[in-house]
Order: C-alpha cells, then sequence, then structure tokens
C-alpha cells in the first residue's frame, strides 16, 4: 500500500541527512563504543550509515518476508555486540539509534516542499515509523506514543548530560569527519543542524547556529532545480522495485520506470535498492 513514509522517502534527500543521523547515534557512549570495537569505521567511516539506510529500505519497501528476514539478520548481528554494560539489544539503546532517524528525517523534509504532503505530515509519518520500530524490536510501551512525546524524548536527550559524554564518542566521531573521503565543509555543516551548543562542543563539532534556518531557506530553491529530473531516476530503485511488485500482484501492468528498476536490479548491483530474491520483487 502507497503510504506517507513510501512518498518521503522515495527522495533520495534523506540520505543528506546521513552524517547527522550518524553522528547523533555515535554520540551515545554505548553506540560509540560498540562501533570502536566492533567495527571498521576508521577504514570504512560511512560504511555503518550506508547498511543502515539498506536495511530501513528493506524494511520500509520489500515485501513483509524481506522485513522480517532484515530484522532477524540485525537482531542476529546486535546479538553479538556486546560491552562492559551495554549489549546492542538494549531496546534503550535500539530507541536512540531509530529515533536520530526519525528525527533527521523530519528535519530533512521541513525544507522540502514536497507536493500533496498533508498539512499534518509529520504526525502521520511519525505514526507509521512505528511499525519499523516494531520490526526492529523496540517494545510498544518505550517508544513515544506520539509527535509531542517523541519531540520531548529527543530533545531531552539532546539537551542532556549523556550525549558525548565519554571520550570515544568525540574519536569516533571525529574519525568520521576527518576521514579522507569524506566532504569536510557539507559534512559538518549537515550535522550541525539542530543540535545544541554544548553537544557539538563535547564531540567537537563547530556549533552553527543559522544551520536550520539556512537548511530552510536554501531548500525549496534546490528542490525546485531538482524536479527537473524524471520521476524513474529522481526516485529510490526500492520504490520502484515496490511498485512494480505491487502491480504485478494486482494484475495490473506495471508502470515504465517501476519494469525498468525492476530489470535492471535483477542483474546489478545497485546501491539501496532491494534484493531481487523472486520475479515480482
Amino acid at each position: 500500500m502507497f503510504s506517507l513514509t513510501w512518498q518521503i522517502y522515495r527522495e533520495p534527500w534523506v540520505l543528506l541527512g546521513g552524517p547527522r543521523a550518524l553522528l547523533l547515534q555515535v554520540a551515545h557512549p554505548a553506540v560509540a563504543d560498540g562501533v570502536a570495537r566492533y567495527s571498521r569505521f576508521q577504514e570504512d567511516p560511512f560504511g555503518r550509515g550506508y547498511r543502515t539506510f539498506k536495511a530501513m529500505a528493506t524494511l520500509y519497501f520489500g515485501t513483509r518476508e524481506q522485513a522480517e528476514a532484515t530484522s532477524r539478520r540485525l537482531n542476529r548481528v546486535h546479538a553479538g555486540i556486546k560491552g562492559t554494560d551495554y549489549t546492542a539489544t538494549d531496546p534503550e539503546l535500539q530507541l536512540w539509534v531509530f529515533s536520530t532517524l526519525v528525527d533527521t528525517t523530519l528535519r530533512v523534509f521541513e525544507g522540502m516542499p514536497l507536493r500533496q504532503l498533508p498539512l499534518n505530515w509529520k504526525e502521520l509519518f511519525y505514526e507509521e515509523s512505528k511499525l519499523a520500530a516494531a520490526l526492529l524490536g523496540i517494545p510498544k510501551e518505550i517508544y513515544p506514543t506520539d509527535l509531542h512525546a517523541f519531540e520531548s524524548y529527543f530533545q531531552a536527550m539532546l539537551h542532556g548530560e549523556l550525549l558525548g559524554s565519554e571520550n570515544v564518542c568525540r574519536e569516533v566521531a571525529q574519525a568520521i569527519l576527518q576521514h579522507p573521503n569524506t566532504p569536510k565543509k557539507a559534512a559538518y555543516w549537515l550535522s550541525s543542524v539542530g543540535i545544541p551548543e554544548p553537544l557539538c562542543a563535547r564531540l567537537d563539532i563547530p556549533f552553527q547556529q543559522q544551520a536550520a534556518e539556512q537548511w530552510i531557506r536554501w531548500m525549496p530553491r534546490v528542490y525546485a532545480a531538482y524536479r527537473i529530473i524524471p520521476p524513474i531516476l529522481r526516485w529510490a530503485p526500492a520504490y520502484h522495485q515496490a511498485m512494480y511488485r505491487i502491480s504485478m500482484e494486482d494484475g495490473r501492468r506495471p508502470a515504465f520506470s517501476a519494469w525498468c528498476w525492476h530489470h535492471i536490479t535483477r542483474y546489478i548491483n545497485v546501491p539501496l535498492a532491494l534484493d531481487p530474491t523472486s520475479p515480482h520483487i
């Protein structure tokens, strides 16, 4: 079923929020320690971010079987990540990691003049996020009940003392930002949107008070130019694959763009596309 989440995540703009979401994740001491212990972040600083977005694309656009398989795989991986006082399967830790994706998506699309978005799109998007949260194993009891409760939780985390409280947080954040393949100016600017000054200081990220306002001011202009690109190239491959699948299930002829991406991804490994596990995926 076409949903608001599909309408938002078919747009590649969410990838611009990747640096922010990634740095907010590693601002949590347990996440930073797990990344430092169990990943190759110094050689592949954005590998975690890519794998996260790949998994989320499958959760949102894949079949139920694909989404559940991805959930089980993530849980197996996280079960092996342990520190002296945490495990990666800790629900509160999973809540924080997922929340960085939800909040960053809201931040990114505040500046996007997407057509046909309802006035209450933020509330609807948050309600739809509960399904992905459940698939990721986040208990319903701890996931904030509505957008207002979520924003209160997220702001409390941003302005609290936990994030960035250990040296490993800054070390991992700087290893990501200082990597030779990182576009530093863009990464620092994108990472600082909506992050309070004390947390920026703990992570050694320049505080940019006007970053959020600049984003909202400039993105409509950029988006106006971006809309010139035809949907077959503009929207995410996973979205086209999902639309092909739905058309086939309904006995309808798929759109040309969906047909093209279905066949392309059967033979070529396309970043952030769904894995072609069957002829109709």
